[in-house]
């Protein structure tokens, strides 16, 4: 008993990291939408792939990684950010941009 409510503390919530990373990518805008908020949900866990996703070729992957990690507010993530703003693509350089004012206001020190 003790043991079994010290696996369910130790559990990730939520669904596996891959499935959502590769919705991520996916060719419909509602499944990637729904992986990025779920990915977001997942807060710190989810931190190292989605700046993974963050030099995915895909630029609405980029996008969308960048989004969840502005809602995650992980500090570890600015960098990566910072990285992107000089992006080829417009849209991506604002989802950073956003992600990273969010950030500072979440998580200021």
């Amino acid at each position: 008993m003790v043991g079994e409510r010290l696996m369910m503390q130790n559990a990730s919530p939520g669904p596996p990291l891959e499935p959502l990373l590769r919705d991520l990518a996916a060719a419909g805008i509602d499944a990637r939408w729904r992986a990025a908020r779920m990915l977001s949900a997942r807060g710190n866990d989810a931190v190292d792939a989605l700046i993974k996703c963050l030099y995915s070729n895909d630029p609405g992957c980029r996008l969308l990684a960048a989004w969840a990690l502005g809602n995650i507010g992980d500090r570890k993530a600015l960098p990566f950010l910072e990285r992107l703003t000089e992006d080829d693509e417009p849209d991506v350089r604002l989802a950073c941009e956003c992600a990273l004012g969010k950030i500072v206001r979440i998580s200021p020190f």
